[in-house]
């Protein structure tokens, strides 16, 4: 009767995220709603969620992480960095317990024993007590930053340049319903130089296993430096840049909508990384399979079931053998709210196919950030793509929508050149003395084939570039935000759109 009572927090709280979830238009030609957040290349995720389980964080363990537990109960004996959300369960704090950020307890009830620390607010919210409100009289330093978030665990919390973990719910219009809930590795408990991993997986849609097993060889004083090989079955695309996977998975979900071009690939790779933090390095020989995933016909989604999804881009089976390669820089503690930079360059070279013509690709993003005083913060955005060769149609560069261009349709320019321009200036809780932010956006785009003309050629990039405006409101921990933005080429079109993150 307990756990089926955990259930009501739960469903109330998707009813009232799908609510938030409308459309606002003033013409006919007006854009469809798009839904949810776009990704941060240089930033992991900080986030550990569990549903109907238990969860605890032992004596000496320390989490770096955002803890959400949906129907558990958590034990904390150890730190907590991040904050603490619980829906449908109860907190058990022990005398040695540390909580830095806001515990949150919904449906249940927070048990502290004496001793045990927490430097944030505390909130609880069930049916017998109501919702109650504290906060400990701590000193200024040591209250809780409100996107602490962003900047903690960036050098503390580092997932592997090799095989990172791959999300265990992931739901789109190809794959369906892709469950991983294999993401194990085996290294003697972190002992030996060598390690073995597996992510293993079903696609219900495809009615297919997918998966990826690597092994890896580590040097160097801080095993920094590594050799692997892999093999794997795993969709791929070079939409990622737009929405993390996760946020992907809920615009499926919520409003039967989907923001990647992606396709199958099926083979092995093997090459090196090196990991020093402020600079990332990987290269690797990749020998795959390749095809098209068909958009699947056992889906369920919670509103819009009449909405039909975005066909495949056309894909032709191939076996393609390459090079590829990724350098990640950035300024030291360089992160979405400080000043600093960071440079992400990826590029690929086809050697043989058979099939499609050899080519090469490539993409680069400067992200630059400026804190003008305590509390507002220029955030910007240029991504720059270009290719040699006959690139395929499904390997175009695409403009417009969630993550590049809002208030344009999805992909509404493609060809085998692009430049991209975001930027938003935030007002931080802090400078507004509330619980809430402000935040003005700017977007700008164009994709082009290269026999139309170069990037040098201003005037034929100025004139086919798309733009758009907007503002965003959202909560102080980031963890929803509301933009309304509209196009800049004379049309009377407004779009709305719920984000769980920042605008990029």
């Amino acid at each position: 009767m307990r756990k089926i009572s955990r259930l009501f927090p739960l469903i109330s709280l998707f009813v009232a995220l799908a609510a938030g979830q409308e459309v606002d238009t003033t013409s006919t030609d007006s854009v469809a709603m798009e839904a949810i957040e776009p990704i941060d290349q240089l930033r992991t995720a900080s986030e550990e969620t569990k549903f109907f389980g238990d969860y605890t964080i032992g004596l000496g363990e320390t989490s770096y992480n955002n803890v959400r537990i949906f129907a558990g109960d958590l034990f904390v004996g150890g730190t907590v960095e991040g904050q603490i959300i619980v829906v449908g369960g109860d907190v058990m704090l022990e005398s040695t317990a540390v909580i830095k950020g806001r515990i949150v307890a919904i449906g249940g009830t927070i048990h502290r024993k004496e001793g045990a620390v927490i430097t944030g607010k505390v909130v609880e919210a069930n049916i017998r007590e109501g919702i109650n409100i504290s906060e400990e009289p701590v000193g200024e330093a040591e209250k809780f930053d409100y996107y602490f978030e962003y900047r903690e665990e960036k050098l503390k919390r580092r997932t592997t340049l090799i095989h990172p973990d791959i999300n265990w719910f992931v739901y789109n219009r190809n794959e369906g319903f892709l469950f991983t809930p294999i993401n194990w590795r085996w290294d003697d408990r972190g002992r030996s130089s060598f390690r073995l991993s597996l992510s293993l997986g079903y696609r219900f849609g495809q009615r297919q296993p997918a998966g990826k097993l690597t092994l890896d060889k580590a040097f160097l004083k801080k095993r920094n430096f590594a050799l692997f090989a892999s093999a794997f079955r795993e969709s791929r695309t070079d939409d990622s840049f737009r929405l993390p996977s996760d946020e992907n998975s809920l615009a499926g979900l919520f409003a039967r909508q989907d923001f990647y071009d992606r396709w199958d690939e099926e083979g092995f790779e093997a090459g090196a990384g090196l990991d020093l933090v402020w600079l990332r390095l990987k290269g690797k020989y990749r020998a795959a399979e390749v095809d098209s995933i068909s958009i699947s016909d056992r889906l369920w989604e919670v509103f819009h079931g009449d909405r039909l999804f975005r066909p495949n881009m056309r894909i032709s089976s191939d076996y393609i053998r390459s090079f590829a390669g990724t350098v990640a820089v950035r300024s030291r503690d360089f992160d979405a709210l400080s000043s600093g930079a960071g440079l992400y360059l990826m590029g690929e070279k086809v050697i043989d196919a058979n099939t499609t013509e050899v080519f090469s690709r490539s993409t680069a993003m400067v992200s630059a950030n400026l804190e003008l005083a305590g509390g507002i913060v220029i955030r910007s955005r240029v991504i720059g793509g270009t290719s040699a060769g006959v690139l395929p149609e499904y390997r175009y560069f695409g403009i417009g929508g969630l993550g590049s261009v809002t208030a344009h349709p999805y992909k509404s320019q493609s060809g085998d050149r692009m430049i991209q321009m975001n930027a938003e200036l935030i007002f931080l809780p802090d400078f507004l003395d509330d619980d809430w932010l402000i935040a003005l956006f700017a977007d700008a785009g164009h994709a082009w084939m290269n026999r139309e003309h170069g990037f040098t050629d201003f005037n034929a990039v100025t004139k086919n570039t798309l733009t758009a405006i907007g503002i965003g409101i959202g909560d102080e921990d980031m963890d929803w935000r509301f933009n309304i933005s509209r196009p800049l080429d004379g049309r009377n079109v407004w779009q709305t759109n719920l984000r769980f993150n920042m605008h990029f």
